[in-house]
């Protein structure tokens, strides 16, 4: 991707973020800031798959709250999906981790988007650690992933919805693995529990 093609993208992405702003102030056009929220998402997608083609898709990792950043994650989307009930499991979750709070923000925002769309009351959002490693899961009462999606396990795009560009578990997979302490690399696993899809990204 050239810098002038990447540099339309960026202002048309940051454009729709503006309209779904105006269109939250609004208060009546739900479906329609969803839709301009979606859109601006493929976008930054987009961006961020051509700097990964390009070798220039890298981690700047800081220090993050996991239950702080978990709760602005559920408050955006209760906004969007208000029918949906999004609780919150922090109960295992340590104080402060490192890693880079916008690229995590993507791949997880994608991953709750999704669960949202599908799932039939709730979503529940958790952070715990484990062998070393953060765990942050989506986890939806839906009706869980297709088993194309399972079989491909974000190593090649695939949609969950059938209707999207499938970048959303690619890049997720390609950001978790970005985040590296040692020889250990994160990762995202894929599994349908007895109700609905578990999505997590694991990062050491």
């Amino acid at each position: 991707m050239n810098d002038l093609a990447a540099a339309v993208m960026h202002d048309v992405k940051n454009q729709l973020a503006e309209l779904a702003l105006r269109l939250k102030k609004r208060g009546d056009a739900r479906a329609e800031m969803d839709i301009a929220m979606n859109a601006s998402r493929r976008l930054t997608e987009m961006l961020l798959l051509g700097r990964e083609e390009s070798n220039q898709l890298w981690v700047n990792a800081d220090t993050v709250n996991p239950a702080d950043f978990l709760e602005v994650l559920a408050a955006e989307y209760a906004e969007l999906f208000p029918d949906i009930g999004i609780q919150i499991d922090v109960a295992r979750a340590p104080d402060c981790v490192f890693f880079d709070d916008a690229l995590v923000r993507l791949a997880l925002g994608n991953a709750l988007h999704n669960a949202c769309r599908y799932a039939r009351e709730k979503v529940t959002l958790a952070a715990f650690q484990q062998n070393d490693l953060l765990f942050l899961e989506v986890r939806d009462d839906g009706a869980g992933f297709p088993d194309s999606v399972l079989s491909s396990g974000g190593r090649l795009p695939a949609s969950v919805t059938g209707s999207g560009t499938g970048l959303g578990l690619y890049l997720a997979q390609k950001i978790a693995a970005l985040h590296k302490l040692g020889d250990r690399h994160g990762y995202i696993e894929l599994c349908n529990g007895a109700q609905g899809g578990i999505f997590r990204i694991a990062l050491p």
